[in-house]
């Protein structure tokens, strides 16, 4: 329970926005309060969503990352962001079976 308290502490006297997070960029100084507390709320989702991400077997790469990013900026929504991710994770699939059958074939 105390651990609880100090990291709400540490959210509302805003110590944990400059702290530099593993996948996104520091917040800049030029918000205003609200605007920081958008920004931490996209930049948790966006670290949870990573992080489920991982769990399900899938690091995420730096084109994920980057969408994450833009949502994290408030750029883009979260339903884009994952959109984007999904439409990539697609591509790569796709190219992926095209190689595996490629090799296949030759046999």
């Amino acid at each position: 329970m105390r651990a609880r308290w100090l990291l709400h502490a540490l959210v509302k006297n805003s110590l944990l926005a400059m702290m530099p997070t593993p996948n996104f960029s520091q917040m800049s100084n030029l918000l205003n309060e609200d605007q920081q507390k958008d920004w931490l709320r996209r930049q948790r989702t966006a670290e949870n969503t990573l992080a489920i991400q991982a769990l399900g077997g899938t690091e995420p790469n730096e084109e994920t990352i980057g969408y994450f990013q833009r949502y994290v900026r408030g750029e883009i929504t979260l339903a884009k962001a994952i959109g984007q991710v999904r439409e990539q994770m697609a591509q790569e699939h796709t190219a992926f079976r095209q190689y595996l059958n490629r090799g296949s074939s030759m046999v």
